[in-house]
């Protein structure tokens, strides 16, 4: 009960930190997203689980950094064994899941009010970055996971923008199957994430990471580098009428190692993940 209030609170103050007063932005944007994939993993479930995720993202900036604040609801389709705690029939109700993912970028050109992190042609700008991930599950293994990190990002000079990062991060989760709260070490996350204008309506946008072991999981099994690509083609329609903000398009999500379990563990399921996917974005 009291990691559960810890949790709701902790995501409470993710929101709160999200939302920068308005009169001190210098610029921000809103969108809400709605995707689906046929094929995504859970671990120790056999089959392929269809999601439907209803996303929103919010990002901003400010006189000294950045905000970036996104909250994804998914929902997992029945018949596929993500299931709704206590029901165990594969036909049951599929599991519903929150996660937040919040970060704050201190920009160091910005509050040195000068160029020094600059790189002509190379490098935009060098940033302390600052953050949490939140999330709760209703499923068999009910994770409530929270994990906030801390490290530098840098900002590539390229059409659009394209951040890399290199964090450390601490994660507390809970294991439901087992009945423990489980506490991992602090470990090394490397990041990616970009936006980029290809031609006229079409961008090639998406995210990346890389997360190294982080310790023993509630099983006692060591954990595994997780990697993490979603790429994705996105086209504005907004172009076919004069105004931008009504995009649609497709991508790929893969996922090694899904939250650290090892995908080439004898008789591991769910461990590894690879499915397409279509989303429809409307930015605010």
């Amino acid at each position: 009960m009291l990691k559960r209030n810890v949790l709701l609170l902790a995501m409470s103050l993710t929101i709160a930190l999200g939302a920068s007063p308005a009169r001190a932005l210098e610029w921000s944007d809103n969108a809400m997203r709605f995707w689906w994939g046929p094929a995504f993993a859970e671990p120790g479930n056999p089959n392929n689980v269809p999601k439907y995720i209803l996303s929103f993202t919010h990002v901003d900036g400010y006189k000294w950094g950045g905000n970036y604040l996104n909250i994804d609801l998914l929902y997992s389709a029945s018949f596929h064994g993500d299931n709704v705690q206590g029901l165990t029939e594969v036909k049951s109700a599929g599991a519903a899941e929150v996660y937040i993912v919040y970060r704050h970028t201190l920009s160091l050109n910005k509050i040195t009010n000068s160029k020094t992190f600059e790189v002509a042609g190379v490098l935009r700008d060098v940033g302390i970055e600052l953050g949490t991930d939140l999330n709760t599950k209703n499923n068999a293994f009910a994770s409530r996971k929270i994990m906030p990190v801390a490290g530098v990002s840098a900002s590539l000079n390229v059409p659009g923008f394209l951040n890399i990062g290199v964090l450390l991060d601490k994660e507390w989760n809970t294991n439901a199957i087992v009945g423990k709260e489980v506490t991992f070490d602090v470990t090394p996350m490397f990041t990616a994430a970009w936006g980029i204008p290809v031609y006229g309506p079409l961008s090639f946008e998406g995210f990346a990471l890389a997360n190294l072991p982080k310790g023993k999981d509630g099983f006692g099994a060591d954990t595994k580098t997780e990697v993490l690509l979603h790429p994705k083609a996105m086209i504005d329609l907004g172009y076919l009428w004069g105004s931008k903000g009504y995009q649609i398009g497709a991508g790929w999500e893969y996922w090694l190692n899904k939250f650290g379990n090892d995908s080439n563990a004898p008789g591991s399921l769910g461990a590894k993940q690879s499915t397409v996917f279509l989303e429809a974005a409307l930015h605010l």
